[in-house]
């Protein structure tokens, strides 16, 4: 997320956060990183709750796409 940070500045956009997401592949977490604060969901998320997984990106592409 810190190298997504700094290319997108080198790159002459400035991005008010970025997403991240960590997953084992069975375990997922998402995160969000946001005037060098990085904020983590305290839930994971479980392959059987793909619905949810699939629903937090869906939100992610979501807010992106407003900007």
């Amino acid at each position: 997320m810190i190298g997504a940070e700094i290319y997108n500045k080198q790159d002459g956009k400035d991005v008010p956060f970025i997403y991240g997401v960590v997953t084992t592949g069975y375990v997922w977490k998402f995160l969000k990183l946001e005037k060098n604060v990085v904020f983590i969901d305290v839930e994971n998320y479980y392959i059987k709750d793909s619905r949810k997984i699939i629903g937090i990106f869906v939100e992610m592409i979501s807010s992106i796409k407003s900007l």
